[in-house]
Formats: structure tokens, C-alpha cells, sequence
């Protein structure tokens, strides 16, 4: 679900359950009726921090559930604008409630601009770091983005996470410059999660603190990142009375109704010999499902006296986590045992990449690593869950993973799943279930960065070049254009030696994401290349050539030669057997030219045309701007209702599809429609909410629309009304883009 869906369902929900009409809700809070009715059917995204409050007060909410609305009012939100809540824990925090007001209180304070919180592996440095951000996130008012690094291999790849994290995606300049292009003013805390293999970053986030004065970060790091305004906190382990209660609470969990009231000095032993490290208290936590508490004290001490000894420092801390991990692998069958190993390549796993990796069915084995706490399953109701390793864990089984010799083997098969897996989504993306098959991509994006470096750093460019190609739409819409391009330029530059289809496949890709940012020059240098790969390409490669040269010259304002050409492509498409969405698309894009060619009853039974096509395939996105585009061409024939009718269902489509930039285009259309109706005010407000979405996702106003808002919008812009209707519709305060 959106943003803009979540609060619009999350407002109706709280007013309807308050008893309120929307006409009383907005006389309580002293708005506007039009601004509760916005909200509710998702045309506005988020509210100002004072209307988001006064809402809260007005519907009585108490002061947990009004912190969660203003929060969710205000956009705490990830990649794309999409919402993207800060990891939970199955398990409550303990001990940390003196840490937890420090950190609280240093975010608070305006001059804190970086704190790092250090400690060993397994120490809770992510679990306290979420629990500040989460107790913080409503004081920054655009919102919390959450980056795990635990999938990077160098600060080059860092640097794109954080710009997919923020949407940095405009098209041109430094990773730095992007990033910082898209926080600007935004008051904003970037969460960088195990950052410590991506040190050489640090620089990037220095940079990012130096140019926006209103960020702030929160680093959890084995290592400090040496900046001037970093402000260092040291995670420690848990006091005596605090690890007991942990191990209690993680005791009772494996051995229900086991009561430790008469064995506390046994508890309190074990919890000194793992010297209170949560992760290690934890593991020896469960092992109460097999063994009594004195044989548990007793097989501690053996263990960690080997590995540990000493005066109890970083390193000794750091050995008594490896050993208590080791514990828990030793009382491992020699099948779970490999499969902790091989499954160290994931970042996080469903039970399928798993059987691709193990070769066999992982459950058995993946029960067993739950079973010991060496891995966590997904919740239930979770649509998307992975199973997943605390860091620690990973770092054990990659160490062993090496030492068997296997690395390179697990990680070919990991890679490989992950190639097939991209290809097989790109095209469910494009059908029904394309909302799922996203989703998909998007939780295992982890895995799919480890695979692209891991064919980049073996040298085997084509199959780096084969699943950057595979995922431009997937970026497109993730919002991760920078990203997205970044990879499709290193595969590209490796793959010289591609054949023809699958080096037209990644060109057409690259060219749309830098076409769809407003990037017509490197859009062109793709369609330049693309057309000498066409004579070797077929029709597909021919049909692909054409529609890009064709949407290039629309941006350049040639409707003559962009109808010509995207004419020629559709021809091209019919030639393809069985590829329904290329005819789609590509009737699509017919209409497109016949539009801006005055050809506008033709144009309309293309795009009719193409909307019939994309219903039978079950492609929402495409469904919704097919009908987009015959609300352009009915209000060009004067059709005010039959427009604003078409623009309703485009709305309902988008909103049950969570399609922001499909929103942001509906969004433009009924700026349109309002402009023509001679509703200056709402015309302006209308077009802000879509130029805000537009920013968010990195993208420019499609040459299409951007053509009929110079006729529409272009002489108005300027005038008071308009202007007016700009700042309550423009929630982030940016200056219009003209």
C-alpha cells in the first residue's frame, strides 16, 4: 500500500469510527472540507505537520495512536515515496530504556547531526537504533528512510542505496549531488544500518550532512566513519538484571511455562559467562528447549573459555559472540550445518532461493536454524517475508562457508536464482499479478545487488548485462532511476561483446529510464545505437529503435516526425507473434502522435484500443494511462465531462493499484480539466500534487502531458489564483519548475 492510500484509508477510517462527517471533521479541526475530502480519496500524499495535528486533536485520538497518524501524515516513507516502515522486532527491547533516552535526546538536538552507535556484532546496535528512529521518526517531518548495507560491497554501491533509499534520482551529477538534490530542505534522518563494510561512504554521507542542514543520520557501525560532526555512542552489553530479564523472556519462549524464580543464580551465572551480549544471551536462551540450566552453565563455560580468556574487551566480546554462535552450530546436524553455511550468501531468503542455493528442500534444515535461533522466520501475515541471519550469524556462516571451499559455488547458484527469478518478474510485471511480482523484486533487491556484484566482480558480463536489462522496468517503478541506469552503463560498458538482441534489450532500457528523467541526450546516444543494433535485431529490435526515436522527437517538439515514426513501430510490433504488449504499448504510443498531429478521433480509438488490450492482459499501470490518454484527447474535442469521467476511472484504478506516478498523471489531467473549466485556483493546486509526486520518483512530466500543459496550464501560470493554488497543493514548499 502507498503512502497516499494508507492515510487516505487511515483518515476515513479514524473519522468514520468518531462518528464525524467530513464536513464536521474539518469545522473541528478549523480546515477546509476540501482538504479532508483530498486526503481521504488520496489525492494529497501528506499534510503539514500544524494540519496533521489539528486533525489528531480533532478526532481524540490519544497520544500513542496521534504520534502514529501525524507520522503517517507527514510521509515516513522509502524508495519511490512508497511507505516503508522501519524494520520491527519479534521481541521486545530490554535494558535500553537510559541508552534509548540519550540517543532520543541527541537526535533531538538540532546541532547532533551524526551519531554512530559502535560495539561489537550482536551487541543491539540495530535494535537500538531502530527504537530511536522509531521514537524520532515524527520529528523529522519528511520522513525516515531506512538503508541496510548489509548487501553492499563498496562505498560505490552504498552510494547508490542511499539515493534509491531518498529518491535521488534526477539526471545528471555526482551520487552526491543527487542525493543531495533530492533531501534539499527536507528535514529528514537517514537510519544507515551496518555500515561498517562500506566505510569508504563515509565521505558521501559528510557530504550529504555538509549540503542539507535540516538531515540528520543515525550510523550503527563496528567501526567509527571519522567525520568532523560525528558524535560517537557506545553500545554496551547489558547489565546483570537486564540480561536476566532477557534470558527469562527468550527461555519461556522455547520452553513454555518454564519458571526460573528458584534458579536465578544459575541464570545470572550464564549470563556473565556470555558477559551480557544480547545476541549471545539469546542463543543460550533457547538451548533451555534441550538441556537443564546447570548443563547449559556448564557447557558455556567449557566453550568459552577456550575461545575467550582474557581481561573482557572489544575482542573478547567479539570472541564470546563467535563462540556462542559455534555452540549453537555444533548442536547442528551436518545438513543444517551446510545449509547455515550456503544460506550466509542471502540477504534474507524465501524458502524457493533457498532450494536453488541447497539443491534439495531447505525447510528441514531452515527449521533447525530457527529452532536454535541461528535464523528468524517471517510473521505469518507477512506478504512478503524473508527469513533472515542477525549479522553476527552471517559472518559466522560466510567464514565457515570459505573454509569448505564452497564460496564461489553457493554464490554462482544464488546469483543464477536471481538472474532467472529478474527475468521471469520482467515479464510478470507486465500482466496480472504485476503488483505482486513487484513486490517481489523489491524485498529481495538485497539479493539482486549481491548477484550484479558478484557477476561484475567475476568478469561475466553477460549476466550482468542480462539482469540489469531485466529490471529497468522494475526501477522505473521502484523509483531507483540512478541506480537502475548506474548498472545498465557499467553491464553495457563490460558486455561489448553482447549479441545484438540482448545489447538492443539493455540499450532500450537505458534509454527509456534516462528518457523518462529528461535526459533526451543520453536517450539519444541509446537511440542511436539501438538503431544500427535494429538491422541485426529483427522486429523486435526494429519496433524498439523506432518507438524511442519517436518519443525523442515528441520531446523535441517534431509531432510529425514522432507520429511518422511511432507509426512505423507499431507496425513493427504486429510483426511480433504472440507479444500482446508490445501491440498494446505500441497502439499506445500510435495514439500518442496521432494526438499531437490533430488526428484526435483516430488518436481516440487507438488509445480505446489499447485500453481494451491492457484490461485482457491484466496490466493496471498501462490500463490506467490508456484511459488517461482518452480523458487528453475527449478534452481536447471539448469534452469536459466525457474527460473528467475517464480521469475518475483512471483515479480508481491507481488507487487500488498503489500507482503513484499514475496518480501524479491523473493528477495533471484534472489540473487540466480545471484549467479548461476556469478553476484557476484547483488547476494549480492539482498540478503542484503532481509535480511533488513527479519529484519524489525522479521522473519528468511525460512529453505527452507536458505538451498539453503548455496549452492548458502555460497561460495561467504566473496569475495569483494559480499561484495560490501552487502553495496549498506543493506539500514540500518547492518553487514551481517553470
Amino acid at each position: 500500500m502507498g503512502a497516499d492510500a494508507a492515510l487516505s484509508q487511515e483518515l476515513r477510517r479514524l473519522r468514520i469510527a468518531a462518528g464525524l462527517t467530513q464536513e464536521e471533521l474539518a469545522e473541528r479541526a478549523g480546515i477546509s472540507v476540501r482538504a479532508v475530502s483530498d486526503t481521504e480519496r488520496g489525492l494529497r500524499g501528506r499534510l503539514y505537520p500544524a494540519t496533521a495535528a489539528r486533525l489528531a486533536d480533532a478526532l481524540g485520538l490519544a497520544e500513542r495512536r496521534k504520534e502514529r497518524f501525524t507520522a503517517l501524515a507527514r510521509g515516513i516513507v522509502g524508495p519511490g515515496g512508497r511507505m516503508a516502515p522501519l524494520p520491527v522486532s519479534g521481541t521486545p527491547m530490554l535494558g535500553r530504556d537510559r541508552a534509548l533516552d540519550d540517543l532520543t535526546a541527541r537526535l533531538r538536538n538540532p546541532s547532533t547531526r551524526l551519531v554512530t552507535l559502535t560495539g561489537p556484532g550482536g551487541v543491539g546496535k540495530t535494535r537500538l537504533a531502530l527504537a530511536a528512529a522509531e521514537k524520532c521518526g515524527p520529528l523529522f517531518d519528511d520522513g525516515v528512510a531506512f538503508i541496510q548495507f548489509a548487501s553492499c560491497r563498496d562505498a560505490d554501491a552504498a552510494g547508490l542505496a542511499i539515493a534509491t533509499a531518498v529518491g535521488a534520482n534526477v539526471a545528471h551529477g555526482t551520487v552526491a549531488d543527487m542525493v543531495c538534490a533530492a533531501i534539499g530542505e527536507r528535514r529528514m534522518l537517514l537510519v544507515c544500518d551496518t555500515f561498517e563494510g562500506v566505510v569508504g561512504a563515509a565521505p558521501l554521507v559528510g557530504e550529504v550532512l555538509a549540503r542539507c542542514q535540516r538531515t540528520s543520520a543515525l550510523v550503527t557501525s563496528r567501526t567509527p566513519l571519522r567525520l568532523l560532526a560525528e558524535h560517537l555512542v557506545r553500545v554496551e552489553p547489558l547489565d546483570a538484571p537486564a540480561a536476566c530479564e532477557l534470558f527469562a523472556e527468550r527461555a519461556a519462549a522455547a520452553r513454555p511455562g518454564l519458571e526460573l524464580s528458584a534458579s536465578l543464580s544459575l541464570v545470572n551465572d550464564i549470563c556473565a559467562r556470555v558477559q551480557g551480549v544480547p545476541l549471545a544471551v539469546e542463543l543460550a536462551a533457547a538451548r533451555v528447549a534441550h538441556l537443564g540450566l546447570g548443563d547449559l552453565r556448564e557447557r558455556l563455560s567449557h566453550q568459552l573459555e577456550i575461545l575467550t580468556g582474557g581481561p573482557v574487551d572489544d575482542d573478547a566480546r567479539h570472541r564470546t559472540i563467535e563462540a556462542t554462535v559455534a555452540w549453537s552450530y555444533g548442536l547442528l546436524g551436518n545438513t543444517a550445518r551446510e545449509a547455515l553455511a550456503q544460506l550466509a550468501v542471502f540477504d534474507g531468503w524465501a524458502l524457493t532461493g533457498a532450494r536453488a542455493v541447497l539443491g534439495r528442500d531447505p525447510l528441514p534444515d531452515v527449521s533447525a536454524l530457527v529452532d536454535q535461533s541461528l535464523a528468524a522466520a517471517p510473521s505469518p501475515v507477512e506478504g512478503h517475508g524473508r527469513y533472515r541471519m542477525l549479522d553476527a550469524v552471517r559472518e559466522f556462516g560466510a567464514t565457515r562457508l570459505v573454509e569448505s571451499g564452497g564460496d564461489a559455488a553457493a554464490r554462482d547458484r544464488h546469483a543464477a536464482w536471481f538472474l532467472r527469478a529478474a527475468e521471469a518478474e520482467a515479464l510478470a510485471i507486465r500482466q496480472t499479478g504485476q503488483h505482486g511480482a513487484h513486490w517481489e523484486t523489491s524485498a529481495d533487491l538485497g539479493n539482486l545487488r549481491l548477484a550484479f556484484r558478484w557477476f561484475t566482480d567475476a568478469g561475466r558480463s553477460i549476466e550482468a548485462l542480462r539482469l540489469a536489462a531485466s529490471l529497468w522496468m522494475f526501477w522505473l517503478w521502484e523509483g531507483g532511476f540512478s541506480e537502475g541506469r548506474a548498472w545498465l552503463r557499467t553491464a553495457l560498458a563490460a558486455a561489448d561483446d553482447a549479441d545484438p538482441t540482448l545489447a538492443a534489450k539493455a540499450r532500450s532500457g537505458a534509454g527509456w529510464l534516462a528518457y523518462l528523467q529528461g535526459d533526451y541526450a543520453e536517450a539519444r546516444l541509446h537511440a542511436s545505437v539501438l538503431r544500427r543494433l535494429a538491422e541485426a535485431g529483427g522486429p523486435l529490435g526494429r519496433r524498439n529503435a523506432l518507438t524511442l526515436r519517436g518519443m525523442i522527437a515528441l520531446a523535441d517538439r517534431r509531432p510529425a516526425e514522432a507520429a511518422a515514426l511511432l507509426r512505423e513501430a507499431l507496425g513493427a510490433a504486429h510483426e511480433l507473434a504472440g507479444d500482446q504488449w508490445l501491440v498494446a504499448i505500441s497502439t499506445l504510443n500510435d495514439g500518442a502522435g496521432l494526438t499531437h498531429t490533430a488526428h484526435l478521433v483516430e488518436a481516440d480509438r487507438r488509445f480505446a484500443e489499447a485500453r481494451d488490450m491492457f484490461a485482457e492482459l491484466g496490466d493496471e499501470t498501462y490500463l490506467a494511462r490508456a484511459v488517461r490518454h482518452v480523458a487528453a484527447v475527449r478534452l481536447l474535442c471539448g469534452d469536459l465531462p466525457g474527460a473528467a469521467r475517464a480521469l475518475d476511472e483512471s483515479l480508481a484504478v491507481v488507487g487500488a493499484a498503489d500507482d503513484r506516478w499514475g496518480l501524479g498523471e491523473t493528477l495533471e489531467g484534472l489540473a487540466h480539466v480545471a484549467a479548461v473549466m476556469g478553476n484557476v485556483r484547483q488547476a494549480g493546486a492539482l498540478a503542484a500534487s503532481a509535480a511533488v509526486i513527479r519529484r519524489s520518483l525522479g521522473v519528468a512530466p511525460h512529453p505527452f502531458d507536458a505538451i498539453l500543459a503548455d496549452q492548458h496550464l502555460g497561460p495561467l501560470r504566473g496569475t495569483e489564483e494559480f499561484e495560490l493554488g501552487w502553495q496549498e497543493g506543493d506539500d514540500d514548499q518547492l518553487a514551481p519548475p517553470w
